[in-house]
């Protein structure tokens, strides 16, 4: 690519089971997005024969790297540091893009440093998951992940810069980085009622375990800034994961 996009759609994927939700986001990235000054990148994290058919067929024109990665945010950071577009929206393979993604690039501005963020619809969410993340950015990071990675176009250059997403946090890794640009300051711009994608079920950090909370917790301890919000926390974390937990277990 001769030039830089607005944007690149950064997919990572673990190998060739894989293969038929992938087909489906490059199905959609064509059908919705064939028109638009976009780059595809499909990370692929073990030999996969039938997935780099997929990608040298696909007329979504993605570009496919097999490189062995260490889990899904050192995946993210790969796909940062490869992506050419001026912004990075980070897509799981089975989630598919909708209009008003295409309204989004069609009004966003010279890159300003800001996140633009849009809302997302996940029409088959686990129990006790929210089927809509309306785009916002505000104080509720301090108590829960309330921009959904789907709906996040991150300028390329402040990820980057703030050394990708943590490899500590191997399930909430985006929550730690939101909550960073969240607390430095950062600025984010959306437009009221525009749905960017339609996100899959599954992923580990909708499995309501133990192990999810504990590493919230650490997280917290480490990037909360002192005061009230962080001395709750444990308590706060401790009456959310009965509540999620009892919602998983009734099903």
């Amino acid at each position: 690519m001769s030039h830089t996009p607005l944007l690149t759609l950064a997919i990572p994927v673990v190998g060739d089971a894989h293969l038929a939700p992938l087909r489906r986001t490059l199905d959609g990235i064509h059908r919705v997005l064939a028109d638009e000054d976009i780059e595809v990148l499909v990370q692929v994290g073990r030999d996969a024969p039938k997935i780099r058919q997929l990608l040298d067929q696909h007329p979504a024109r993605p570009l496919g790297f097999e490189e062995q990665d260490e889990g899904i945010y050192d995946a993210m950071n790969r796909l940062a540091q490869r992506a050419l577009g001026l912004r990075i929206l980070y897509l799981g393979a089975g989630d598919i893009p909708l209009a008003g993604l295409t309204r989004a690039l069609d009004r966003w501005e010279p890159l300003d440093g800001a996140l633009e963020i849009g809302g997302v619809r996940i029409p088959d969410a686990e129990p006790r998951v929210p089927r809509h993340y309306a785009p916002r950015w505000d104080s509720g990071l301090r108590w829960r992940n309330v921009c959904h990675h789907q709906g996040m176009a991150y300028p390329t250059a402040l990820l980057r810069e703030h050394g990708g997403f943590s490899l500590k946090f191997p399930v909430l890794g985006d929550y730690a980085m939101n909550l960073s640009l969240w607390q430095s300051g950062v600025k984010a711009k959306w437009s009221p009622g525009e749905d960017w994608v339609s996100a899959a079920p599954g992923g580990v950090s909708r499995q309501f375990n133990p192990a999810l909370y504990a590493e919230e917790r650490q997280l917290k301890a480490q990037l909360l800034r002192p005061g009230l919000a962080k001395w709750i926390q444990p308590f706060w974390i401790r009456l959310k994961s009965q509540w999620k937990s009892s919602g998983q277990r009734t099903t």
